[in-house]
C-alpha cells in the first residue's frame, strides 16, 4: 500500500461545473497537499490540460457540464495522453455512463455527494499505478547502469572527469596567459606612443636608426610573447587528447607538464610547491594520462587548502627508484582525511569536498589510470598533520 504522503505536491486538474461543489472540493484537495487547476467545463479543461506548462498528474472531473461533458473531455485528453489516471465524480449511477467509463480507461467512479475520505482512497488507488510504474522504470535504468560493461563505465567516466576538470583548466590558462597578454599590451602602448609622440629625430641617420632598432626590440617582445600564448594552448590542447599513445620517458617529464598547467594557479593562491626528484629510472607510459592523474592530486590538494583558508600551504613532490619500479609521493600539508572517509575516496562519486562541490570521478579515474591501464599502484595515507598520495609504476 502507497503512503498517503504520496499525493503531496501532485498536480489535479479538477472539473465542475457547480461553484459550490468545486470551491469545497478544491478546499479538500489542497488539504491532501494537492495543486489543484480548477476549469468551469470540459472545453475549458481540455484547453486547461493541453497549454498548462505544470505537469498535470490526474484528472478528476464531473460528468455532467455545459460546453463539453467529461466524458467527452476524456475521449480527447486520452488522444494526447492515455495513460493519465482520471476519476469521475457524478450524482448519476446509470449503466450508459459506467460502460464509457470503462471503455476510457476510468480510475475511479465517486458518487455525489462525495465522500472526503473515499475521494482520498481512489486518488491514492488512482496514482498507485502510475507511481510505481515510475519507480520501476527507475528501478530498470539503475540496473541498467550496474550492468553496463566496466570498460563502458570507465569511458563514460573518463569523459564526465575531463569535463569536470575544465572549468579548472580554463581558469589555469586564464592565469598562464595574465602576464605576457599585459607584456604585449604594454609593448603595443610603447610602440604607439613613441609613433605618436614623434620622439625620433627621422630627418637624420640616427633617428631613423634608433627607430628602427626601437620597433624591432618590441616587435621580438610581441613575437615572444605570443610564442608563449601558443604553447599554452598547445599544452592544453595536447592534455584533452583522447588517444592513447605510451612513450618511454622519465617520471620527471609528465610531472613537469603538470606543473607549468597549474602553477600559476597554485602561485595565484599562495601555495608553495617544492619538487625532490632522485628517479633516474624509465618508465612507460600514456603521458595525457597520467598527467591528468598528478593534476587531479594537485587541484584536489588547492582546492582542500581554499576550503580552509590554511596558511603557509604546502605541496611536497618526491620521486624515487624503487627495485623494479618508480615511486612518486605527492604530500601536502592541508589536514587529514577523516578515518571514515579515506578507504572511500576512490570510490566512484565519493567526495569529501564542502557542500559536494566534488564530482566524485578525479580519483576513481586516478585509480583506474594508474592500476588498470599501467598495472601500477595508488595509495593515500595520513601523514604530518596532512595527506600523501602515492604512485609505483614499473621500470623498463
Amino acid at each position: 500500500m502507497i503512503d498517503k504522503q504520496i499525493l503531496k505536491d501532485l498536480t489535479v486538474l479538477y472539473a465542475e461545473d457547480e461553484e459550490a461543489i468545486q470551491n469545497g472540493i478544491t478546499e479538500t484537495l489542497n488539504l491532501f497537499e494537492l495543486n489543484v487547476i480548477c476549469a468551469k467545463n470540459g472545453e475549458e479543461g481540455l484547453s486547461i490540460f493541453k497549454s498548462s506548462n505544470k505537469k498535470i498528474d490526474l484528472i478528476l472531473t464531473d460528468i455532467k457540464m455545459p460546453k463539453l461533458d467529461g466524458l467527452e473531455m476524456i475521449k480527447k485528453i486520452r488522444e494526447i495522453d492515455k495513460d493519465i489516471p482520471v476519476i469521475i465524480t457524478t450524482a448519476h449511477q446509470e449503466t450508459t455512463f459506467l460502460m464509457q467509463s470503462i471503455e476510457l480507461n476510468i480510475s475511479a467512479y465517486v458518487l455525489k455527494p462525495i465522500d472526503i475520505y473515499k475521494l482520498q482512497d481512489n486518488l491514492i488507488k488512482a496514482i498507485e499505478p502510475k507511481v510505481l510504474k515510475e519507480q520501476l522504470i527507475e528501478k530498470n535504468k539503475k540496473l541498467q547502469i550496474e550492468i553496463q560493461k566496466n570498460e563502458e563505465k570507465q569511458k563514460v567516466m573518463e569523459i564526465q572527469s575531463r569535463f569536470a576538470a575544465m572549468g579548472e583548466m580554463i581558469s589555469m590558462i586564464a592565469h598562464q596567459w595574465r602576464q605576457p597578454l599585459a607584456s604585449i599590451g604594454t609593448a603595443s602602448f610603447n610602440l604607439k606612443y613613441k609613433l605618436l609622440s614623434g620622439k625620433f629625430d627621422l630627418t637624420t641617420k640616427e633617428g631613423r636608426e634608433e627607430q628602427t632598432s626601437f620597433f624591432t626590440n618590441k616587435l621580438d617582445e610581441i613575437e615572444f610573447y605570443v610564442q608563449n600564448l601558443t604553447a599554452t594552448i598547445d599544452d592544453f590542447r595536447n592534455f584533452y587528447k583522447t588517444d592513447k599513445i605510451f612513450i618511454v620517458t622519465n617520471i620527471e617529464k609528465p610531472l613537469q607538464n603538470s606543473l607549468k598547467m597549474i602553477q600559476k594557479d597554485l602561485q595565484s593562491n599562495n601555495i608553495d610547491v617544492v619538487l625532490n626528484h632522485k628517479s633516474k629510472k624509465n618508465i612507460r607510459v600514456c603521458e595525457n594520462e597520467i598527467t591528468h592523474v598528478f593534476i587531479n592530486i594537485l587541484k584536489n590538494a588547492k582546492d582542500k587548502f581554499l576550503e580552509k583558508n590554511a596558511n603557509d600551504a604546502k605541496i611536497e613532490i618526491s620521486t624515487q627508484d624503487l627495485n623494479n619500479s618508480v615511486k612518486i609521493d605527492i604530500y601536502d600539508n592541508g589536514g587529514e582525511i577523516e578515518k571514515e572517509n579515506i578507504d572511500f575516496i576512490f570510490e566512484p562519486y565519493f567526495s569529501t569536498k564542502k557542500e559536494k562541490n566534488g564530482t566524485g570521478i578525479g580519483l576513481y579515474m586516478s585509480k583506474i589510470i594508474i592500476e588498470n591501464n599501467h598495472n601500477g599502484e595508488i595509495y593515500v595515507a595520513n601523514t604530518k598533520g596532512g595527506v600523501c598520495f602515492s604512485i609505483i609504476l614499473e621500470s623498463v
